[in-house]
């Protein structure tokens, strides 16, 4: 205790309240207590430092903030998708930094763009701008997506390209795999599904603006530019051809996960010709006869085709994943080898095949060769329909992707949406029945742990990626064989839960150490109000604190409004409550939650009995998680809605607040 004192600078009484405090949380969660042996030392048993080495873990990842590198990188890429001059007060906002740190990052600007011979302009009173080739603007959009992983998150790239439809870049992707009839691996899903929205954002606006044709090569006999040049026709974006020519080579750079037709194009007849070759001198050389050669050589095609796009454009996917190769010694010696079956294709292009290509295509051939069984399955796509407005749709998003590693979540939907786009997806979680033949998975808004790991089973044992069943079984044998079981059920379950959890990549979401409502709501964002008012009244009057506190401009009550007038709007808890909220493009300057308290009943467009009004400006889902669990639970708790009507001061309900969250 002495010595705790000392180091702490805090009192004996001090210390053991917090140590009552933090035992009393042990408890709920039945977790031993701390305690003191009779010389007064204090015992911490194991499971406690397993804990808080658990929640030091989330919490760095609830506060991963960029790196020096990344943060020039983010600068860079904002540059890239804002055509007009950007100050520094635009790129602090955008980094959630200091001035002074992005003016020492500015000056790194300059020789980070060098090689890709661009400028870094400056203008005293319009800001940054960067100047130079269109081309090489797109080469350098490319690379800083193939080396910079930040760029993958959902809120990065939605800060970077807000007017862009993510729902319709997917259905773009879905499109060109259902008129190729392929579908693409995982990583170049991903990298797709990340590049398309920054490069569009970019060529929209300089479209509109005109812009001189810069892209020099040839892809316009290729079918991909055949089937681009329709499906951007059907959507909003108006784009010159150097752009479509791009996006129709982020495209043939993309690996294919599987061909599911043997039409060929006449595009293709020249690398055809170079893998019928590379096929004859390696048998040759190795005296290996290859069973079934044309369908062998369609297989390589579909792996060399886009590798030489790639290397012919000097593009890259970044890092590739070989899990789907089978990986052994003699697949290795094919690698010197390969070095010389491969100077023919490299001559036709007139590039050389870099080692990782090189490296890849050795495998992949030795892999092909040996007609094993593909072992990797791609990962179904997801999609998740909310019916509690956008918010919450993406706070259970954010959820399920930390439950499911194995499954790809895309995007988050009403309704509407997703009876327009729902052929893009493998299956659907949804807060609703719906009228669907994908499999749909029915889950609460807010769920429990214990739910969480049940939905879980359900979902893994459906879709027959789920080895927890035999293992369960297997340890329920042993455990029986040695030892007495009261309840062979519950064991069961309880095993299912232990293996479930055990198997995760990632841990699953602990809202203890993401910030409460109380973080985001202020005493003074509080309005009480005791006389009949319109609903629009009510949702300006609630939206007051956070536009006098420069936390949301204008747009964002004229599109809150324009919402709730919407027949479908679902942005509800309970009853009595409505949540306002929008996305970034729409208003949202900082964070912050206000609250309006209405001692009369509020008539809403689809809701009657509206008494309270909390408009939510997020910036990062990721982090209110727990402030809108704690919504969602104080809107249905009827003692807490009770005791809240009798409160007469601003004071009394945030203590009210605090107290119940």
């Amino acid at each position: 205790m002495a010595e705790v004192t000392k180091e702490l600078g805090l009192t004996r009484r001090q210390i053991n309240y917090a140590i009552n405090q933090f035992n009393s949380e042990l408890i709920t969660q039945k977790i031993p207590n701390i305690e003191r042996n009779h010389a007064g030392d204090f015992i911490v048993p194991l499971e406690v430092l397993q804990l808080l080495s658990t929640q030091r873990e989330l919490i760095e990842q609830v506060t991963t903030i960029p790196t020096d590198e990344e943060r020039l990188a983010l600068i860079v890429m904002f540059l890239i998708t804002h055509i007009e001059y950007v100050s520094a007060e635009h790129l602090s906002e955008f980094l959630d930094v200091g001035k002074s740190t992005v003016t020492d990052d500015l000056k790194k600007v300059d020789p980070f763009i060098q090689r890709y011979y661009l400028t870094f302009k400056y203008d005293r009173l319009q800001g940054y701008q960067l100047e130079g080739s269109e081309h090489r603007i797109m080469q350098l959009l490319s690379d800083l997506v193939k080396r910079y992983p930040i760029f993958k998150r959902i809120e990065v790239t939605g800060k970077l390209s807000p007017q862009i439809s993510k729902e319709e870049v997917i259905h773009l992707i879905h499109n060109m795999e259902q008129m190729l009839h392929l579908s693409y691996s995982d990583e170049s899903l991903e990298y797709l599904r990340t590049a398309i929205p920054l490069l569009l954002a970019r060529a929209v606006v300089r479209t509109k603006l005109g812009t001189q044709d810069f892209f020099e090569g040839e892809v316009q006999y290729t079918p991909e530019h055949r089937f681009l040049s329709v499906l951007i026709k059907e959507t909003n974006w108006e784009i010159a051809d150097s752009y479509l020519d791009w996006l129709t080579l982020l495209f043939l750079i993309s690996n294919i996960f599987e061909k599911k037709t043997t039409q060929e194009f006449d595009s293709d007849f020249r690398l055809k010709e170079l893998i019928r070759e590379m096929v004859s001198n390696f048998e040759h050389q190795t005296f290996i006869m290859i069973e079934d050669r044309e369908n062998f050589e369609r297989r390589i095609l579909n792996h060399l085709r886009p590798a030489c796009f790639r290397i012919k454009y000097n593009l890259s996917l970044g890092m590739y994943s070989l899990d789907s190769l089978i990986q052994d010694s003699n697949h290795a010696i094919l690698n010197d080898l390969m070095k010389e079956l491969i100077v023919p294709t490299e001559n036709w292009l007139r590039r050389a095949f870099p080692n990782d290509e090189l490296d890849l295509l050795s495998y992949y051939f030795g892999f092909q060769l040996s007609n094993q069984p593909v072992v990797k399955q791609q990962k179904p796509k997801a999609v998740v329909v909310c019916t509690n407005g956008v918010m919450v749709s993406k706070v259970i998003r954010e959820s399920l992707e930390k439950l499911f590693t194995e499954i790809h979540f895309l995007a988050s939907f009403s309704v509407r949406d997703f009876y327009q786009f729902e052929v893009d997806y493998d299956l659907v979680f949804t807060t609703i029945p719906l009228e669907t033949n994908l499999p749909q998975f029915i889950i609460e808004p807010i769920m429990t742990y214990k739910e969480q790991i049940s939905l879980r089973y359900r979902v893994l044992n459906e879709l027959g990626i789920n080895e927890v069943d035999q293992s369960v079984d297997r340890l329920l044998s042993i455990i029986q064989k040695y030892a007495t079981v009261s309840s062979s059920k519950e064991l069961k379950e309880e095993l299912q839960y232990f293996l479930l959890q055990e198997k995760q990549d990632s841990p699953l979401e602990n809202t203890k150490v993401l910030p409460s409502l109380t973080y985001y709501l202020k005493p003074n964002y509080i309005t009480i109000v005791d006389q009949a008012i319109t609903w629009e009244e009510a949702v300006a009057l609630a939206c007051k604190p956070l536009l006098e506190n420069q936390i949301i401009n204008q747009d964002f009550l004229t599109d809150c409004l324009q919402q709730i007038e919407q027949p479908n709007y679902a942005g509800y808890f309970g009853e009595k409550t409505c949540i306002p909220h929008t996305t970034i493009e729409h208003g949202v300057l900082r964070e912050g939650v206000s609250l309006l308290i209405s001692k009369e009943k509020i008539a809403f467009p689809n809701r009657e009995d509206i008494q309270i009004i909390l408009p939510l400006s997020f910036l990062d889902l990721t982090k209110h998680l727990k402030a809108v669990n704690q919504i969602a639970d104080l809107s249905t708790n009827p003692a807490f809605l009770a005791e809240l009507f009798t409160k007469q001061e601003t004071t009394s309900i945030y203590q009210l607040i605090r107290q119940f969250t």
